[in-house]
């Protein structure tokens, strides 16, 4: 097993990895104003030994009621934004069954076919349309393959030629007179 050195183990786990080397170690707000509270106790007992310290103390001492003045902001500042966000999910929440009975009153209006539903974003109801096109009642006859026009007589279906490739049967109607 390899041996760390000693220095190391002080550092945060990326920079122990070789990441972010140049980067600061993270340090948690509550042990950076224990020390320097500490260091400010420290240096106020000695201020005798350190006079030409003083205006450096009195410096970070501002700095120290600073961060705990913006700490004290950020804190309530949180609180605030988790209760915008408690209102917003229950505004949100009521807004949707408000929706839905709005939703309801509409098609309610309107019926629940009627295209003019398509201007709320709604889908109106709609028939199912089918595979293929149903042609009621119009019969056609397929162009012979031969250029010449087939003859022009009133009999119908039965007066064509034999030769033609039409039957009577091909639409599906199986009664012909015999």
């Amino acid at each position: 097993m390899k041996r760390r050195s000693g220095c190391q183990r002080h550092l945060s786990p990326s920079t122990r990895l070789g990441q972010n080397s140049a980067a600061m170690p993270k340090e948690a707000l509550a042990d950076l104003i224990l020390v320097w509270e500490t260091m400010l106790t420290g240096m106020d007992e000695r201020m005798a030994e350190f006079p030409h310290l003083k205006p450096l103390r009195d410096e970070l001492a501002a700095m120290l009621e600073q961060i705990k003045a913006l700490a004290a902001e950020q804190s309530s500042l949180e609180a605030r934004r988790q209760a915008v966000t408690q209102q917003m999910r229950i505004l949100k929440a009521d807004g949707k069954d408000l929706a839905v009975r709005v939703r309801a009153a509409l098609r309610s209006f309107y019926g629940h076919r009627n295209e003019g539903l398509v201007r709320f974003r709604m889908r109106p109801l709609r028939r199912r349309s089918r595979g293929t096109p149903e042609s009621v009642g119009v019969a056609t006859w397929p162009v012979a393959a031969t250029p010449a026009a087939p003859p022009t007589t009133s009999a119908g279906p039965e007066a064509l030629p034999a030769e033609s490739p039409i039957s009577p049967a091909a639409d599906g109607d199986s009664h012909s007179e015999s």
